[in-house]
């Protein structure tokens, strides 16, 4: 049977991996991976959360906050990139319908039977 610190070692171990892969990729601009990546951290900080009030744990209470810190940064960033999207996405819907309200226009124009431009000889 693991002790609280022994669990806490290997959860905080993990952890660290996990927050730091996230980095890794999001630096790669995987950010659907980062997402997964995050998801599977949360049971750990939970877990870490519990065994906090653990005797003799204290002394992981300033490095799970500087992971945590971390993940925060990294949470920033990917509100900053979804941002970054959605702001992308409205601009390709204006664009999209601008589109739509043009194109009839070019649809029913004569058609030209000769060449626009002819070589001169």
């Amino acid at each position: 049977m693991e002790t609280p610190n022994q669990l806490a070692v290997r959860l905080f171990t993990a952890l660290d991996e996990l927050v730091a892969r996230e980095g890794r990729y999001l630096r790669g601009g995987f950010y659907e991976l980062a997402l997964e990546n995050r998801q599977r951290a949360s049971p750990l900080v939970q877990r870490l959360v519990t065994l906090a009030g653990a005797p003799g744990l204290a002394d992981f209470r300033p490095r799970v906050a500087a992971v945590l810190e971390r993940s925060d940064c990294h949470a920033a960033y990917l509100q900053g990139k979804l941002t970054e999207v959605v702001a992308e996405i409205r601009r390709t819907d204006r664009a999209r319908h601008r589109t739509a309200q043009i194109a009839p226009l070019y649809a029913d124009a004569p058609r030209r039977t000769a060449p626009r431009f002819q070589a001169a000889g």
